[in-house]
């Protein structure tokens, strides 16, 4: 039932918020800034992709947790979760798809 929940259903809630950001234009929650401003619309795609991405590998992740039960998946799962978000801004910026103003 774990993996049910949170391997299957979040991922694809996930995704569904991403391709309804994707749309509409919008920062997802994980990474939205007030100093953040968006230069270019690739900015959107990026966006998508690895957040598309991010939900495969939690799904995985999720998978292995419940199958092996091991204390450290929680970790791994966190990381993969936030460093993918995070990765998408830090590309955004070295791409120039947006930047930082003060």
């Amino acid at each position: 039932m774990f993996f049910i929940i949170c391997g299957v259903i979040v991922p694809i809630l996930f995704v569904i918020y991403n391709i309804v950001y994707y749309f509409n234009k919008k920062v997802i929650y994980t990474i939205k800034d007030k100093n953040l401003v968006i230069i270019n619309n690739k900015f959107f795609k990026i966006q998508l992709c690895l957040s598309c991405v991010n939900s495969i590998l939690i799904a995985i992740i999720v998978y292995v947790w419940d199958k092996f039960n091991s204390p450290f998946i929680f970790l791994i799962f966190m990381l993969t979760f936030w460093g993918i978000n995070y990765l998408i801004k830090v590309i955004a910026i070295l791409k120039k798809y947006v930047k930082r103003e003060n």
